[in-house]
């Protein structure tokens, strides 16, 4: 795909810069830390991830002991980093750890307490079950991107606003560029309407906002859409600032095997946008996790796209800095999770249904300095953390109030975003557990 292609592209994901410049506003410019939220839809299996298992326990069902995984059953080991992270030697976990092992802390046992897909991802990615609570992701934006046109990005993740910000919605840029973008017709190399005409339609337009705004007695509703329209406008004038960074050509949106692999593009467009200091936050997402059968050969196909893809945003971020001298890698704050975990055995068609046990993976450049938080007993049951957060390896001494919670999470990515000023309008129930000090 050409340089032009790419720009009709950028079309259809809602990132293409302006034709004319519509407003006076002076373009702003985002150069804070950038949150990606990245979501493994439908639920993980950490215990062949960040929270291995290499046992036996009893299925409730059959009532028999059984391998919690076939790695394990075939007599394959735990592996860990130099820094002491552990993981399963499955799918493509050894480049994933061993390549960002170093900007990881990995948070093991959190206890969604649901199995249902639509609560465990309100839960997990809000930190309360029920409707309205909006992503850390949602918040940064309103935070620190307001009047920016492209401050939240979303990719179809968890993406509730509570009617703080607006999401600019990125689907694969392949497709609707003719009904975004109707001045350039794919199928011809030719336009609609010249430069010239282009330009005397954005004067017509400014004018006749200009008469709008000058009556006397304007109604609150049309004021509204006024102001609304001449944002907008501001925003598209700001967009052209994307034409600095584009790379030459898209990310496939295939795997090497041909298979549907969109989040390598989902984190081209998100970082061509950071870029351009036009985004605060993003999400992507990585499917295919929902292995109620053939678990290991799926799990497997979805964990290594997930490990390209986090690969590929770093290596991605490092290529931009280098040539175009931005700073990406050290704005990067990354958070991985997913609607719950899996079994830890496997069902009659060989895959694994939901648990509610899971895990969080957060990344930034330099690391920190605790690498694992939180565990599982070694039968996939949730254990509790010490006042210090040590962990707390006794099963049958679980406290229930330290437990971590998908509300702990999101207290953790708050403090992370700077948007505690939130936690008045949208409160956490939390207890006397606090992971912030994890930190610093």
């Amino acid at each position: 795909m050409d340089r032009r292609d790419l720009l009709k592209a950028l079309f259809a994901a809602g990132l293409a810069p302006a034709l004319a410049p519509f407003a006076r506003a002076e373009a702003l410019r985002y150069e804070g830390p950038i949150y990606i939220t990245v979501f493994a839809e439908g639920g993980w299996d950490v215990t062949s991830l960040c929270d291995p298992k290499n046992g036996q326990r009893l299925n409730p069902a059959s009532g028999e002991n059984v391998w919690i995984n076939h790695w394990a059953e075939a007599g394959q080991s735990i592996a860990s980093t130099a820094s002491g992270l552990r993981y399963a030697p499955f799918a493509d976990n050894e480049r994933l750890f061993q390549t960002l092992g170093s900007k990881m802390m990995v948070i093991n046992g959190i206890d969604t307490q649901t199995n249902a897909h639509n609560a465990g991802v309100r839960h997990t990615f809000s930190g309360r079950f029920a409707d309205g609570y909006p992503a850390q992701t949602a918040l940064a934006a309103a935070q620190h991107g307001a009047g920016l046109p492209l401050a939240f990005l979303s990719n179809g993740g968890y993406r509730e606003t509570a009617g703080l910000t607006q999401f600019t919605l990125m689907q694969d840029p392949s497709t609707l560029s003719d009904l975004i973008n109707p001045n350039d017709p794919k199928w011809v190399d030719s336009h609609y309407h010249r430069a010239e005409s282009l330009n005397l339609i954005a004067e017509a337009r400014q004018a006749r906002l200009d008469r709008l705004m000058g009556q006397h007695q304007i109604t609150q509703r049309l004021s509204d859409a006024a102001r609304f329209m001449e944002s907008s406008r501001a925003g598209r004038d700001q967009l052209a600032a994307l034409n600095n960074f584009l790379p030459e050509t898209l990310a496939p949106a295939t795997d090497a095997d041909g298979r549907w692999h969109p989040i390598l593009r989902q984190i081209q467009l998100a970082l061509v946008s950071a870029a351009a200091g036009l985004t605060v936050s993003a999400d992507l997402v990585q499917w295919g996790f929902d292995t109620h059968a053939n678990h290991d050969t799926s799990q497997s196909i979805a964990l290594s796209q997930l490990s390209d893809g986090l690969i590929y945003l770093w290596q991605e971020a490092a290529d931009m800095d280098q040539r175009f001298g931005t700073n990406l890698v050290s704005r990067l704050r990354v958070v991985v999770a997913s609607d719950f975990g899996r079994t830890p055995w496997y069902n009659d068609g060989d895959g694994k249904d939901h648990w509610p046990l899971g895990s969080a993976i957060l990344m930034r450049d330099t690391g920190f300095a605790q690498h694992t938080v939180g565990g599982t007993s070694d039968d996939v049951e949730a254990l509790s953390l010490n006042a210090d957060l040590s962990l707390n390896a006794d099963p049958q001494a679980a406290e229930q109030s330290r437990i971590i919670r998908p509300a702990h999470l999101q207290q953790l990515l708050r403090y992370w975003a700077s948007v505690e000023t939130y936690n008045a309008t949208f409160p956490l129930e939390t207890g006397s557990l606090d992971l912030r000090s994890l930190l610093g």
